[in-house]
């Protein structure tokens, strides 16, 4: 609708535009044929004399015949610019130099319209008439010498038959649009209706895809859970009593590298463990987000790391939201772990005005920003990957990090 509003704008102006340069022509027009039919068998040749029988002859067709209200002035020059006859007889016999315009048209048998200048010295009588169309062309005597005829319409006249044209054509281009309108209108509604079943069929896809893989995540890690991981803690302690019955029997070797196995495997479970808990959080969705984020940061308390949550009570988040806030912070805590050493982490969660809020700051070597976007380091690439993911969302993720200087990372993603 807007866009057809704007082309019936601009199809009115265009429209307005034609009209009134078909008035001018046809004001033109009008004027080549009084010259040739009314002013041309009228003049005699003692006009260049400024004879006054030759003035009163032409003033009997001109005056009150041709000047009624919409031609305004009649003038005629000869080529050296002297004016030998106009209807206002205080110009006749008065010089004035001829405009370029004026002088080619003397060598030419169209009639030329143009805007007058009012200020100009030769029309210093036609001033406070309003905007003036003069129209000139070239017009011979009978013998043969060449006068420049120059007739005045008042602008007014000719805008007011632009107008009544312009009102003529302006209804058919607004029909026309309208009309096309009304033959658009069931198609953008169809399409319309297609449109929004194919995002519902997208959403539905979409939720189903998540819930897919939030089912295959589970199933992979209860399978890991119930069978790798137990099988891996069942040959631990095989190897634990395995170990602790060769040292009691003086084999101190066997037992030392039985012991060297039992950790190793230990060390396997634990890796296999947090790999269950990133996975698939059960504390994100058994006991709910405050809890998931305590989880994520207990094992750098376990390495020595002073760690600090600060989750202000009435803070309640779930769903999408809980789950995008712990991506985001379990990347950022992964990053901690195995890039930043650091001593110190601080997490905040915050939420107000429909908008959830987390802050992530440590104080450890940090990096530099402008060059991970431009060039992304190993091990860096999940903060670029979450970009993206927290666009997708309708959030914003912003990273300040200056080398030496820590890093701190901030959230801000709806609610809801």
């Amino acid at each position: 609708m807007l866009v057809a509003v704007a082309l019936g704008l601009v199809g009115a102006w265009a429209s307005r535009r034609a009209a009134e340069d078909l008035a001018i022509r046809e004001a033109s027009r009008l004027t080549e044929v009084l010259a040739r039919g009314v002013v041309m068998p009228n003049l005699s040749n003692s006009l260049k004399d400024v004879d006054p029988a030759a003035i009163r002859r032409l003033d009997a067709v001109i005056v009150g015949k041709l000047t009624d209200q919409s031609l305004f002035r009649v003038k005629l020059w000869t080529p050296d610019g002297r004016i030998v006859y106009s209807d206002d007889h205080r110009l006749i016999g008065a010089r004035f130099p001829l405009g370029e315009e004026e002088q080619a048209s003397l060598h030419s048998d169209r009639p030329e319209a143009d805007i007058s200048d009012l200020s100009a010295p030769e029309n210093q009588f036609e001033r406070g008439q309003g905007r003036l169309l003069e129209v000139y062309l070239p017009i011979w005597t009978p013998d043969r010498s060449t006068l420049l005829l120059e007739t005045y319409s008042k602008y007014s006249a000719v805008t007011a038959n632009a107008g009544e044209i312009w009102r003529q054509f302006v209804p058919i281009t607004l029909g026309a649009l309208l009309l096309l309108q009304l033959v658009q209108l069931p198609l953008a509604w169809s399409t319309t209706r297609r449109l929004d079943a194919t995002l519902a069929e997208r959403e539905r896809l979409l939720r189903h895809a998540v819930e897919a893989t939030d089912a295959e995540r589970l199933r992979i890690a209860r399978d890991l859970h119930d069978g790798v991981v137990q099988d891996l803690a069942a040959a631990s302690y095989s190897l634990v009593g395995a170990g602790k019955r060769a040292a009691s029997a003086g084999h101190g070797d066997e037992a030392e590298a039985l012991e060297l196995g039992a950790d190793a495997l230990r060390r396997g479970i634990r890796s296999l463990r947090t790999l269950l808990v990133e996975l698939y959080p059960p504390s994100l969705h058994r006991t709910g987000l405050h809890e998931a984020l305590r989880d994520l940061l207990d094992p750098l308390a376990g390495r020595g790391i002073q760690v600090d949550l600060q989750v202000p009570s009435g803070v309640a988040v779930s769903g999408e939201a809980a789950e995008l806030v712990f991506r985001v912070a379990q990347e950022a805590v992964r990053n901690i772990a195995e890039h930043a050493a650091a001593t110190s982490v601080d997490m905040r969660l915050e939420a107000g005005d429909g908008m959830i809020n987390l802050t992530v700051a440590d104080n450890g070597v940090g990096f530099d920003v402008r060059r991970l976007r431009q060039k992304p380091v190993e091990g860096h690439v999940g903060l670029l990957l979450l970009h993206d993911l927290v666009r997708t969302a309708g959030g914003e993720l912003e990273i300040d990090s200056t080398p030496g200087q820590g890093t701190r990372l901030r959230l801000g993603a709806p609610a809801t």
